[in-house]
């Protein structure tokens, strides 16, 4: 019963494999055979090392894998052995290969062993002791084979997981500009329904005015301010990436999530009705960098930039004097902002033999 149950769990381990036994005596090759092919998927043999070895290459050309199990004599002609055992280690470094032996060859063993052989089986050779061989080296590859399995299976699953995410991330995008769209429409309902129960007050004057202004400064600041410097301060970084290599522009998404920043700035003013004309300057500024083609002119992308990276100085500035609550600062920077996007615009957007007028490109700097 025990040598049944060995069979089968040898039997599990070695039906999928493919063997190549090389042996010149022909009786034995022929009765061993005949074993083999009890347990393993395929078996290829030799009568000497050369054969062994063409053997070998040949079928990995077929199929694209080497033989799982080596068996071989060692005393061939043309070529023996052990030097066959070498060259196929030279080919494939994982070889499993099974050395049998004659007891007044055991001058070879130090060599064999030296090279790495996975076994010795002694002749002749007895079924119990090739069997208990046998399963040591089967077993060790199906483990092997397992591993790989499972390395290879994960880095599929890498491969889909990070496809996944990316998809993810392209939805969460939308998903996001779907709930700014509609914090936009709740905001711009907040503030219609406010200025209209201004508009039907019994006694409007000044003071009502100055305290709806200060109450919209103060939502201003208290509810966006932040968000604004945000989106700052990553316009900046695109800004400043692209002035180091303007190549990007081309290669990346920076522009893409540029104009994105300034499209959101813009939104985000037009809640506030003393911010219209700001907040539809800022929208058409971005549209227009995001539809216009890139320029294809290095330099005029390097100035542009540049152009933009004092441009945004003066942002912050704005920002400053609405952070400071003082209303006659509110809407002071508003027009010198609105000129110089419209500075930027026209050198992104001009024929390439056209120069921006000298006069507007050092009113950028003004504010």
């Amino acid at each position: 019963m025990k040598s049944i149950m060995k069979d089968k769990l040898l039997l599990e381990n070695t039906r999928t494999l493919h063997l190549l036994y090389v042996e010149d005596d022909v009786k034995l090759l022929e009765s061993t055979k005949e074993i083999f092919e009890i347990f393993f998927n395929s078996v290829t043999t030799a009568t000497n090392g050369e054969d062994g070895l063409t053997s070998y290459k040949d079928f990995y050309q077929a199929h694209n894998y080497y033989y799982d199990i080596v068996i071989t004599d060692i005393n061939m002609p043309k070529l023996n052995g052990l030097e066959m055992a070498e060259k196929m280690l030279k080919i494939n470094a994982e070889q499993a290969i099974i050395i049998t032996t004659a007891h007044n060859e055991m001058q070879y063993l130090s060599k064999a062993i030296n090279l790495g052989v996975d076994g010795f089986i002694i002749k002749p050779i007895e079924a119990h002791k090739l069997k208990k061989v046998l399963f040591k080296s089967a077993q060790a590859i199906t483990d092997r084979k397992f591993v790989i399995s499972h390395v290879d299976m994960i880095e599929d699953l890498n491969v889909l997981l990070d496809t996944q995410n990316k998809e993810l991330l392209a939805k969460n995008k939308e998903l996001e500009k779907s709930f700014r769209m509609l914090d936009t429409m709740v905001k711009k309902e907040q503030v219609a329904h406010n200025q209209e129960e201004h508009s039907h007050e019994n006694t409007p004057n000044n003071n009502q005015t100055t305290k709806y202004l200060e109450e919209q400064i103060q939502s201003l600041i208290n509810d966006d301010l932040d968000e604004l410097r945000e989106l700052h301060s990553d316009i900046d970084l695109d800004i400043i990436a692209t002035i180091n290599n303007p190549a990007l522009l081309s290669s990346s998404n920076i522009l893409e999530e540029l104009t994105d920043n300034f499209s959101r700035y813009a939104s985000i003013l037009s809640f506030y009705n003393f911010f219209d004309e700001l907040s539809q300057s800022i929208s058409l500024f971005s549209n227009t960098l995001k539809e216009s083609p890139i320029p294809d002119d290095a330099m005029r992308i390097e100035n542009v930039f540049m152009l933009l990276e004092s441009f945004m100085y003066v942002l912050k500035k704005w920002q400053e004097d609405l952070a400071s609550e003082d209303k006659s600062k509110i809407n002071a920077l508003d027009a010198s902002i609105i000129s110089d996007m419209q500075t930027i615009t026209n050198m992104w957007t001009q024929e390439k033999e056209e120069e921006a007028p000298l006069e507007d490109l050092d009113d950028i700097f003004d504010f």
